[in-house]
């Protein structure tokens, strides 16, 4: 009896593995996004002589936005996958 609930929590733990390395990856996707692009309208607003952090403010918006859809998007396919 031991024998058949074992490779059942193999199972699991297999899955959740798999979701906590999906997860992460995707933490570390959203601060590469975040980073790369508030550095790069650093870098713009740096070049163009700006008073105002313009470039870095759209940065940072534009980051927001593509995290916040790229985070739907990754939760409504694994809604799918459960149903």
């Amino acid at each position: 009896m031991k024998s058949d609930k074992q490779p059942e929590q193999q199972l699991n733990r297999k899955s959740q593995f798999s979701k906590y390395a999906k997860y992460s990856g995707f933490a570390f996707q959203m601060i590469a996004v975040f980073v790369g692009l508030s550095l790069g309208g650093d870098w713009l607003d740096k070049k163009m002589e700006n008073q105002f952090p313009l470039f870095t403010l759209i940065g940072v918006f534009v980051a927001l936005i593509s995290v916040f859809y790229s985070l739907f998007a990754l939760l409504k396919k694994d809604n799918e996958n459960k149903s």
